[in-house]
């Protein structure tokens, strides 16, 4: 099961990494809703460690669909 792109998995900026993800229609819903919640005035309080966290349980959560 593909969770994210690819090429969004080294990005290690949020907002980069939120920019890898717009507009595919193959990404996790906790990617996406990640991504809203950092939209919505959070972003400042987004850390690093906080996509790091995310793109860990991420690439768990595919590998456990292999």
């Amino acid at each position: 099961m593909k969770t994210m792109p690819l090429k969004c998995k080294d990005v290690n900026a949020v907002d980069a990494f939120c920019d890898c993800l717009a507009g595919d229609d193959g990404v996790d819903v906790a990617a996406k809703a990640f991504c809203k919640g950092t939209e919505s005035g959070k972003r400042e309080h987004t850390t690093g460690e906080d996509l790091s966290d995310l793109k860990k349980a991420l690439m768990d959560l595919e590998n456990a669909g292999d």
